[in-house]
């Protein structure tokens, strides 16, 4: 299953070389996971984890975070677990990404993976232990990696941190996270282009990600497909690198045309930090017109109920306005769309 090319040479001092080759991994998803699980090291079921715990801080490792990233599974319940969680990563990224070789695995596939759940709208503590079964597989990749000799590194968690944002408000309300009001919410953002960022992805369903428009991603203005309304039409490009045309006033498109170009031909939200301060101003309008914060999600909830009532305004059916929903949100099955009709 394992393809490693690995000779050895003799150097100078008569000593034994690895040379590093590269390496690739095939057969089917169990059979990748098995075979990681098995040889990585990851597997430390029998053995102390106070001891591992210990070993850890011994070597400086610091923080409860850090340290639970070094240590391997201890237990069969969380191997059974993270195991389901691994193999049902694996098959996503299969059929999402063309990733058959779990060792190509990189950030931005995880992370797509884990905001696949956000969607789903999940618990909260279930997306905890999606989480941690996938900084524990990114833990055996790593250790995988050295026993191999493949030269190969693993950090996620660049990738992760733009998602957690996403879940860790789940657990802070129950049901839906449509808002009663979400146009008095974007009436209170003061910033401008908060502001105007909010009114994209209420107006167009847009993912937070989604909104850095450069000149190219302006497709102009013409009617809408199904209820002949004059929108401006933006592409952005979501999951999985799939493209899409969302849909937004006019007066919003042509506000979002002129800071596109003003600004350098780029224009939309910027790094973590620009993402948390979004996230902070939304909460505070939120709480200024009384509504519950949901997130920066809660305005794909908004945009999702409006649009399937409008659709089904004008004439489709219950499941063809399930579809269209799901297919203008950047989504792959029609069924999605009802998480967010609660």
């Amino acid at each position: 299953m394992l393809g490693v090319n690995a000779t050895r040479k003799k150097a100078k001092d008569s000593r034994p070389v690895i040379e590093q080759r590269d390496t690739y991994m095939r057969g089917s998803v169990v059979g990748q996971v098995t075979q990681i699980w098995r040889e990585s090291g990851i597997n430390q079921i029998g053995e102390s984890k106070h001891e591992a715990k210990e070993t850890a801080r011994q070597a400086g490792v610091k923080g409860w975070h850090e340290i639970g990233k070094q240590l391997g599974i201890h237990s069969y319940k969380t191997a059974d677990l993270y195991r389901d969680v691994w193999i049902d990563m694996a098959r996503y990224v299969r059929e999402t990404y063309h990733i058959k070789d779990l060792e190509q695995l990189q950030g931005e596939h995880v992370a797509g993976y884990l905001q696949s759940k956000v969607d789903k709208e999940l618990a909260h503590s279930t997306l905890l232990s999606y989480s941690a079964a996938i900084e524990k597989l990114e833990t055996a990749l790593n250790l995988y990696a050295e026993k191999t000799h493949s030269g190969r590194s693993y950090d996620w968690q660049v990738e992760l941190k733009k998602v957690r944002p996403e879940y860790q408000t789940l657990d802070r309300f129950e049901g839906s996270r449509a808002h009663h009001n979400p146009q008095a919410i974007i009436a209170s953002i003061r910033d401008e282009r908060y502001h105007l960022i909010a009114r994209v992805q209420y107006e167009g369903g847009a993912r937070l990600d989604e909104v850095r428009i450069t000149c190219d991603d302006l497709r102009g203005i013409r009617p809408d497909s199904v209820t002949g309304e004059i929108k401006g039409w933006i592409k952005v490009k979501g999951k999985g690198g799939k493209v899409r045309e969302i849909g937004v006033s006019q007066d919003t498109y042509r506000q979002v045309e002129q800071q596109v170009k003003s600004n350098g031909g780029t224009w939309g939200i910027g790094d973590d930090k620009d993402r948390q301060d979004y996230r902070e101003v939304l909460e505070e309008a939120s709480e200024a017109s009384g509504e519950d914060y949901t997130g920066s999600h809660g305005m794909r909830w908004d945009y999702a109920q409006r649009r399937f009532k409008e659709l089904q305004d004008h004439g489709m059916t219950y499941n063809e306005a399930l579809a269209q929903v799901s297919k203008e949100m950047g989504h792959e099955r029609a069924d999605i769309t009802e998480h967010y009709l609660r």
